[in-house]
C-alpha cells in the first residue's frame, strides 16, 4: 500500500502547481550578458518573451525562471534583427513551442535574418507584421501597445518595435534599441508614454533615452541590460547622468545580474 504514497504525493504536488494562480504579473530582465531578452509572465499563465540575447544563455535563463513543464511562448516579439537580440531565438524553436511571433516588416538581406527565416520555414512558423496603434489584449486588465515599428531606415536601431505594457494602473515601456531620433517620432504624436518602468534603449547608449523622452516617460526604474565590461562602454555616463537627473532607480543587469519586477495592477513590487 504503501508503494503508492509517494507518487499519489508527486501527482498531487503536480496537480498544484500546474493549477496555481497569482494576481502578480511578473517582468524578469534576463541576464544574457550584452543583449536584451525580458520575459513576461502574466497572472492568467502566458508567457510572452522579447527579443532573445546574443547567444544561447537565452535558454538557461529561460530554464532558470519557467516551471520545467512550461514549454511554451504564447508571444515572441523581435524588436529588431541586431545579433544581440535574435541569436538565442532559433535555439528557442527547437526547445519551446512558440505560439505568436511578432515583428515589423523590417526585413534585410543578411546571414543572420535569412538563417532565422530558414528556421521559420523549416518549423512552418510565420511572423505577423505589427503597425504604431495596433493593441494586444491579454486579459481585461493586460494588454499592449505598439507605439513604434518602422521598417524603412537603413539603421536597425531605428526599426524597433517599441511596446507598452499595462496591468492595471501599471505601465511598463520597452524600447528596444530604440535612438532619440525615434524617440522624438513618437514624442510627436499623441500617444501616451508614462510607464512605471522603463526599459532603457540600446543597453544605455548616449544616442538614445533623450532627455524630452526621459521627462515624457517619468519612470520610477530605469532598467539597462548590458554586459559586463563589455566593448561599447554601456551603459554610457551621458545616459546615467540623464536617468539620474529624473530621479528614477537605476537597475542594470551587467551588475545585478537577473532583475525581477512584479506587479499587482496598482503598485510594483520589484
Amino acid at each position: 500500500m504503501n508503494k503508492f504514497i509517494f507518487p499519489i504525493i508527486i501527482l498531487s504536488l503536480l496537480f498544484f502547481s500546474l493549477n496555481k494562480k497569482t494576481d502578480l504579473l511578473e517582468v524578469d530582465f534576463l541576464d544574457v550578458g550584452q543583449g536584451d531578452a525580458i520575459l513576461i509572465k502574466t497572472p492568467t499563465g502566458k508567457n510572452i518573451l522579447i527579443d532573445g540575447g546574443a547567444d544561447n544563455k537565452l535558454l538557461s535563463q529561460l530554464a532558470d525562471n519557467l516551471a520545467w513543464w512550461e514549454r511554451e511562448i504564447d508571444y515572441l516579439v523581435i524588436t529588431h534583427f541586431h545579433a544581440d537580440h535574435i541569436m538565442g531565438l532559433p535555439e528557442l524553436l527547437n526547445k519551446y513551442k512558440v505560439k505568436n511571433i511578432l515583428v515589423s516588416n523590417h526585413q534585410t538581406k543578411d546571414f543572420l535574418y535569412q538563417l532565422w527565416s530558414d528556421r521559420l520555414i523549416e518549423k512552418k512558423l510565420s511572423a505577423q507584421i505589427v503597425g504604431a496603434g495596433e493593441r494586444f489584449v491579454i486579459a481585461e486588465d493586460l494588454y499592449w501597445q505598439v507605439l513604434s515599428a518602422d521598417d524603412y531606415h537603413e539603421d536597425y536601431n531605428d526599426n524597433s518595435v517599441v511596446i507598452r505594457l499595462t496591468h492595471g494602473s501599471i505601465d511598463f515601456l520597452f524600447t528596444g534599441d530604440l535612438p532619440t531620433t525615434g524617440e522624438d517620432k513618437i514624442l510627436a504624436t499623441d500617444l501616451v508614454l508614462e510607464s512605471e518602468v522603463l526599459k532603457i534603449g540600446h543597453h544605455g547608449s548616449k544616442y538614445s533615452s533623450g532627455e524630452e523622452f526621459l521627462k515624457a516617460v517619468s519612470p520610477q526604474i530605469c532598467v539597462i541590460q548590458s554586459g559586463k565590461d563589455n566593448k561599447f562602454g554601456h551603459p554610457h555616463p551621458e545616459t546615467i547622468n540623464r536617468l539620474t537627473n529624473i530621479g528614477c532607480q537605476i537597475k542594470d543587469t551587467q551588475n545585478q545580474g537577473l532583475i525581477k519586477i512584479f506587479s499587482d495592477g496598482q503598485t510594483l513590487r520589484p
